[in-house]
């Protein structure tokens, strides 16, 4: 008889496709050569091999996909959302090419495209999912870890496509141990140069381990590419590299806008995008509404009109017409509340009353973290009793916000003082604003409140904490007022009052002008004579004054004063400053003797009620000073402000600018009285003293104290050449920083053209 090795057994279908073929060529071979008798034995062999054939085979040849669709739950897609894709994608090119780098070359190392909810992660991953599947041979897919559910559907996709088994399958479903690394032996099968997105892995619980046990593990065969909102490097490990996404600049948003809406005017859309913080869902779910049929806004323009007069929130939502499933995560607002979930989920309940309280400030710019150290936050978040355990419970917090891109950690270098801040995007700032009640915006008010308390407007150390706070405050001015009572509007008016006399001591009457009359227009609540709107009519008539405009100062201090005087009991301090201020205001348009003697009354006034060493009786001495040198006291004139700048040393300390302030002073005296060798040797010790302390920019340099007066000095001595390159350099800085009109710029130009004093700002001494 003849034997034929025929291997049924084979696991290949090509094999056992030719085991069959062999076997039917060896039975007719058989009847050829055989009688009748044979052959009809051997073709009741046939058939009962037949029959096990028949049963064996469709059992063996079922895929293992068909397998498992029968075995497993029902399958969720886990197609590559390819109809979200953009047209264009805009903006990332240079992260593409990135990207593309790492495909060719993944060199043991997977990628976290990772960022705020809506920036355009998944966006840029199927771009390089579209490269990589365009690839002859090649392997890419895409499994979305945005559950549980999902991500292990993914994982038993792609091993089934890898050639996993029935028994693989459930393993994988079981997620044991062994899973793990039956899945990466499974991967290892593909051919090089394979691609996978890991999309939304938002919770890492999800992924198992990230240490190299898990579900996600670096490979040099092909690229593992996650998008997640986690930011932070720390907890994918040391075998990520993670490529953070920002929002798109304003160019390439423009440019997203104008594709979706069909055309438009690029100013218009420039705007628009500005205004959408260059968010690319946003920009989106914008252009969406402006391009589509029967839209209600005909242009850009119309949209922004929208937004800044509507609820943007309620505005920003995409509308996927009849039958469109809603998707939360393709609504701005909401996909920041999800994230806000999230973390309540991992036990992180206060980020979501702390991203509240944040969002009452100015977005988009630093939030000292300092200042939220404070009780009002404390009580806000919940905290533990103890100061240790608080820090803990809002760093914790800070951490979870910034881990999934809801803030932004940043730093701050102000004159050698490094400060850690917190910044928020827009429309997150905007999102979670109008979700934010009565609470979180007292509490911004409260925190600003106890960060400026302890701190002296006409400190120089005040000043770089002003500048940061200062936005914040016009947007709390802004946006929470229909939030606060009384109590909470009197206290941000008076911390606006701080911050504008603290601004105006810098060298910035311009900006503490204009932040004066913005707080002034928010007072309609209060009564004419309420406190707190007289201290800013003080400050604004202050700031005006320093702007060159002493008429109009004195003016408006005449009047706040009648005011306060008007009423029965009226508190001395704030009198005494306005009154300090009027005096002031009098020399500087001229009447230096009236001057003189409402400054002494004031500093006989200042002594009784908060002694000799008080810095505010040292400042009305200061002044008082300068008065009896206009009036013709030269010499007691200068005796005095030696007195004053041995007190202030002790009290203020050398290097405080008041001490500074007086040191000018006295050289100004020695310039008008012709001692301009003296005042030489004063003025650059006070020049130098202002570089180190404020930088050679700050305004309080910039200004005409001191280089100005130093110019003058050097004129005075004949050295005409080294004057004028010394006040050529500072007038252009101070055309650059305050512009061609302003009284220093100008005191500058005429001096340079030999006539000092023509503009009325002979002396520049304000305080």
């Amino acid at each position: 008889m003849l034997v034929v090795p025929v291997h049924l057994s084979s696991r290949r279908p090509r094999l056992r496709l030719i085991g069959g073929a062999l076997f039917v060529a060896a039975v007719v071979a058989a009847a050829l050569a055989l009688d009748a008798t044979v052959v009809a034995t051997v073709t009741t062999a046939l058939g009962a091999v037949a029959g096990v054939l028949g049963a064996w085979l469709p059992l063996r040849q079922r895929t293992p996909q068909a397998e498992g669709a029968a075995a497993g739950p029902p399958r969720r897609s886990v197609t590559a959302p390819t109809g979200d894709a953009p047209r264009v994608l805009h903006g990332r090119e240079t992260e593409l090419a990135r990207l593309r780098s790492a495909l060719a070359r993944p060199g043991g190392r997977f990628r976290v495209l990772a960022g705020l909810g809506g920036v355009g992660k998944s966006a840029l991953a199927l771009a390089l999912h579209e490269h990589a599947a365009a690839r002859r041979g090649r392997s890419a897919w895409w499994i979305s870890a945005r559950t549980p559910e999902t991500f292990t559907d993914g994982l038993v996709h792609v091993a089934e496509t890898l050639g996993a088994t029935p028994a693989d399958a459930d393993e994988l479903r079981a997620g044991t141990a062994r899973a793990r690394d039956l899945w990466w032996e499974l991967l290892s099968r593909a051919r090089r140069g394979w691609l996978l997105v890991i999309d939304d892995a938002d919770e890492l619980r999800v992924l198992g381990a990230l240490d190299g046990t898990g579900w996600l593990r670096p490979s040099g065969r092909g690229l593992v590419l996650v998008t997640s909102r986690i930011s932070s490097p720390h907890p994918w490990g040391r075998a990520a590299e993670v490529i953070r996404l920002g929002p798109l600049a304003e160019g390439p948003a423009a440019r997203m806008l104008l594709d979706l809406t069909g055309g438009g005017s690029e100013a218009a859309a420039r705007r628009l995008a500005r205004r959408l913080g260059g968010l690319p869902l946003a920009l989106k779910v914008a252009g969406s509404d402006i391009g589509r049929e029967f839209s209600r806004w005909e242009s850009l323009a119309e949209y922004e009109s929208a937004l800044d007069a509507g609820d943007v929130t309620g505005l920003l939502h995409v509308d996927r017409g009849v039958g469109g499933p809603p998707d939360p995560r393709q609504v701005p607002a909401t996909t920041f509340e999800l994230s806000l979930a999230s973390l309540t989920g991992e036990g992180l309940p206060h980020a979501t009353p702390l991203l509240r309280l944040l969002s009452c400030y100015a977005p988009n710019l630093p939030i000292p973290v300092d200042l939220l150290a404070c009780e009002a936050v404390d009580a806000l978040l919940g905290g533990p009793a103890d100061e240790a355990g608080r820090q803990r419970h809002l760093h914790t917090a800070l951490r979870g916000l910034a881990q999934l891109s809801l803030v932004a950690e940043g730093h701050l270098e102000r004159h050698g003082t490094r400060i850690r801040t917190a910044s928020l995007h827009p429309l997150v700032s905007e999102a979670s604003r109008s979700r934010a009640a009565g609470a979180p915006h007292q509490a911004a008010v409260e925190a600003v409140v106890a960060a400026l308390a302890p701190l002296r407007s006409d400190d120089s150390r005040t000043w770089p904490l002003a500048a940061i706070v200062s936005p914040h405050v016009r947007q709390l001015l802004d946006t929470s007022l229909a939030y606060l009572d009384v109590e909470h509007l009197t206290a941000l008016l008076d911390v606006a009052a701080r911050l504008v006399a603290a601004t105006a001591w810098s060298g910035a009457a311009d900006a503490s002008g204009q932040l004066a009359s913005h707080a002034l227009a928010r007072t309609t609540p209060l009564d004419e004579d309420h406190p707190a709107r007289l201290n800013l009519r003080a400050e604004l008539a202050w700031a005006t004054g320093r702007n060159g405009d002493w008429d109009t100062a004195r003016t408006m201090l005449a009047s706040v004063l009648r005011t306060w005087e008007s009423q029965a009991d009226p508190p001395p301090l704030p009198v005494l400053d306005v009154r300090h201020k009027l005096a002031w205001s009098i020399g500087r348009t001229g009447d230096w003797e009236s001057a003189r003697a409402r400054l002494t009354a004031v500093g006989e006034a200042r002594r009784r009620l908060l002694g000799a060493d008080h810095p505010d009786t040292l400042h009305t001495r200061c002044c008082l000073a300068w008065a009896t040198w206009r009036t013709g006291s030269p010499a007691e004139a200068e005796a005095e402000y030696r007195s004053v700048i041995a007190d202030r040393r002790a009290v203020l300390g050398d290097d405080h600018v008041e001490v500074l302030d007086a040191y000018h002073s006295l050289a100004e005296g020695y310039v008008l009285d012709n001692r301009h060798e003296e005042a030489e040797a004063v003025l650059r010790t006070v020049v130098a003293a202002r570089d180190r302390l404020l930088g050679p920019d700050h305004p309080e340099t910039l200004d005409n104290c001191p280089r100005y007066w130093l110019g003058r000095a050097l004129q005075g001595q004949g050295r005409h050449a080294e004057a004028t390159d010394l006040l050529e350099r500072l007038l252009r800085e101070q055309t650059r920083w305050f512009g061609v009109d302003h009284p220093a710029t100008a005191a500058t130009r005429a001096c340079l053209t030999g006539r000092p004093g023509t503009t009325g700002t002979d002396t520049t001494h304000a305080r």
